[in-house]
């Protein structure tokens, strides 16, 4: 065959009736997925809404991308429209209908408008944070991943509420008519005008790319529509709970922290939703290496630490309502505590005279007098129970509960520290009892030298006051002749 320019060999029938039969598949594929943006709820939600920020910047360019899309796909549709002309002219195509239907499905001959065209959007300009990637080949038109994204996002936001109208065809603009580029059935073809010129597949892929870039931005805001506002109504609801359960409790702001907590996430929960609604972009978080059209999750940092707040607030909420249901089990618990370290403390104090009478030559340690500071802190206690100061009764009888045990330790441990010289008296006086009836299971008990050292350590421990130094010494003497006089008997 003779070969053309660029379009390279010219086509034969068979390969020029395969060809219109792709392209219209991908011409019929590229419309459903227009039409399924068009008809997006999140788009529909970005056109109503009064956005801001990020969400605001990217809108307008992907409105703008949006109606070169239709720019795009209206220059499409003419060019197949007249290469199906040029086919259906005869049965069998001579060979000028041959080369001039390689030219309109191979060559460079659809012009669309330029960068330097008034109202054009540079199809190739970087949106911030929009995919250039999800675009298929030629030859697949839009069923690959842009149809498959268009479908899903579709589907999913048809439960969202859609703010303002335009339906699948609103803001399409018309499909044909002169000055598109594109000549007419039966004409030569002229030269495209001025403006960026593609082949018809190259078309397709472009088309793919910007159809991409804008679902990317619809789904990914419509995904955090779909996911914080509702989020952060139910947090709301629970934080009304936990507010009017706080205020049943005493607990508010400038009196209490868990208050001032509230009051704090309540404006931060406004604030957040504000935010989410104006701007759902900014609460967008791209996949790592994702190139599919909304690829990423919402960002909920704000949220969650908004949630972790108000559930250590509803726990101390919680922790104080106890406190209403078992206060006077506690308070009837803390006065036992305290009564019976003022009891010890006496024990204590009564012990003390009687060794300082019984002991001499002895430290001992002095006894504090009753815990006044604990009893006065719990007859406040008892106030804030009888005007239901909930709020206030809470930290203070956690704290009397520690220092009331606290109190009744070291009440213990002074009673045990007054006493032990008494101990020591009582664990001496036994020793020797018990080696003098050893000595009588051998029948040495009246040995002179053992009768005097028991009767010398008799008279120290049964003396009052006992020099208990003098008293030890004698009792290990009186083991140390026990130890002899057995020896010397053989009964060792």
């Amino acid at each position: 065959m003779a070969v053309t320019g660029p379009p390279g060999p010219v086509m034969d029938q068979d390969e020029v009736d395969r060809a219109l039969a792709r392209l219209g598949a991908e011409h019929k594929a590229v419309e459903d997925s227009l039409l399924a943006l068009q008809d997006h709820a999140g788009r529909r939600l970005l056109e109503g809404a009064e956005l801001t920020g990020t969400t605001a910047e990217r809108w307008a360019t992907t409105e703008r991308t949006i109606a070169l899309l239709w720019t795009y796909f209206d220059v499409y549709t003419d060019a197949l429209r007249a290469a199906r002309e040029v086919r259906a002219r005869h049965r069998w195509p001579g060979p000028g209908e041959l080369a001039e239907l390689t030219e309109r499905l191979r060559g460079e001959i659809v012009a669309v408008p330029g960068p330097a065209d008034p109202g054009a959007v540079d199809p190739g300009a970087a949106d911030p944070g929009a995919v250039g990637a999800g675009a298929v080949g030629a030859g697949a038109a839009l069923e690959g991943s842009a149809v498959g994204a268009s479908a899903a996002a579709g589907a999913g936001a048809a439960e969202s509420d859609v703010a303002g109208s335009g339906g699948a065809g609103s803001g399409v603009p018309g499909t044909g008519g002169a000055g598109n580029g594109v000549a007419g059935p039966g004409a030569p073809v002229e030269p495209p005008p001025p403006g960026e010129r593609f082949t018809l597949d190259r078309l397709v892929a472009r088309i793919n790319e910007l159809y991409a870039r804008s679902l990317d931005v619809v789904v990914s805001a419509d995904a955090v529509w779909s996911a914080l506002p509702a989020r952060i109504d139910l947090l709301a609801a629970e934080l009304h709970r936990t507010r009017s359960l706080a205020r049943s409790v005493g607990v508010r702001p400038g009196e209490h922290p868990a208050g001032d907590d509230l009051e704090a996430i309540t404006r931060e929960l406004a604030a957040l939703r504000a935010q989410v609604v104006s701007d759902p972009l900014a609460f967008w978080r791209p996949a790592p290496r994702s190139s599919a059209p909304g690829g990423g999750r919402p960002d909920t940092d704000r949220y969650d630490r908004a949630a972790r707040a108000l559930e250590d607030v509803r726990r101390e909420i919680e922790a104080v309502l106890q406190v209403r249901q078992d206060s006077e089990s506690r308070l009837l618990r803390l006065r036992d505590l305290l009564s019976r370290a003022d009891r010890t403390l006496a024990e204590a104090r009564t012990a003390r005279t009687e060794v300082l009478a019984k002991i001499a030559a002895s430290e001992v340690p002095v006894v504090s007098g009753p815990p006044t500071a604990l009893h006065e802190r719990l007859a406040a206690a008892a106030e804030y129970r009888r005007h239901a100061q909930w709020h206030r009764l809470s930290p203070l009888l956690d704290a009397l509960e520690q220092e009331a045990e606290e109190e009744l330790l070291r009440a213990r441990e002074s009673l045990t520290a007054v006493t032990a010289p008494l101990a020591v008296r009582a664990e001496l006086r036994g020793r020797l009892d018990a080696y003098r009836a050893r000595m009588a299971r051998y029948g040495l008990a009246d040995d002179p030298v053992l009768a005097e050292r028991y009767d010398a350590a008799r008279r120290l421990l049964w003396s009052a006051p006992c020099d208990l130094r003098a008293a030890e010494q004698a009792v290990l003497r009186y083991q140390r002749a026990a130890g002899e006089v057995l020896t010397a008997g053989g009964q060792g």
